[in-house]
């Protein structure tokens, strides 16, 4: 049987990382290194080879769980509107993992004993995606295909559109949308978004606007 100490590094530390985000789910944030190396089969040297201390390997493996809604963000440059629904459906499926739900909840649970790891979920998980679409909806706007207006703040307003309530359905363990009624949804931000930074919206709104309708000064 071979050692899987001795396995090549990149299964060894993606074992670690597995290992690390089950017992986080079914522990909380109290477990320790050495029961990540014991569940990963390999030995505590081993882990901490990869990761300096257990915030790190915790911020490894929240990097690992957004890695797809990373992917649906790139290439940047692409049509806003396709980047966008990517996105989304890459969000959906995000929200729709129970893991993903339980390491939610878990945080929840223990972001008064373990705010470091809360600060670090937010981060990793929710503050670096909107700033990186915040990047892509500045270039749009840069380049003319979308309303000048402040990008982070767009940023915002879409991914919160894009949630809706859906995840606190599931938080709360109530009744969640399907997948059709899901991808209506999204589909719907998405069209609603674009619409409201639509850069056509302020020529269309001066040519609509009539002579004499507004307030004159002499």
């Amino acid at each position: 049987m071979t050692n899987l100490d001795e396995r090549p590094a990149p299964e060894r530390q993606k074992r670690v990382l597995q290992a690390a985000y089950t017992l986080f789910l079914r522990d909380g944030y109290r477990v320790s290194m050495g029961s990540v190396a014991r569940e990963a089969g390999v030995s505590k040297q081993t882990v901490y080879a990869y990761f300096e201390n257990k915030d790190t390997l915790f911020h490894a493996a929240v990097e690992q769980l957004v890695l797809p809604l990373h992917a649906s963000l790139a290439p940047e440059g692409r049509d806003l509107s396709d980047t966008l629904q990517a996105l989304a459906q890459a969000h959906h499926t995000h929200v729709m993992d129970h893991d993903n739900v339980a390491l939610g909840r878990m945080l929840i649970a223990e972001a008064p004993r373990f705010p470091a790891a809360a600060k670090t979920f937010f981060r990793t998980a929710i503050d670096l995606i909107a700033a990186r679409l915040a990047r892509c909806m500045a270039e749009a706007m840069d380049q003319g295909r979308m309303r000048r207006e402040d990008p982070d703040v767009a940023a915002e307003l879409f991914l919160s559109m894009l949630h809706g309530l859906e995840g606190d359905r599931r938080l709360f363990g109530m009744r969640a949308r399907g997948q059709r009624a899901q991808d209506e949804w999204a589909r719907h931000a998405v069209t609603v978004f674009m619409h409201a930074y639509d850069i056509r919206s302020d020529g269309e709104a001066r040519s609509n606007k009539k002579p004499g309708n507004g307030t004159e000064f002499s």
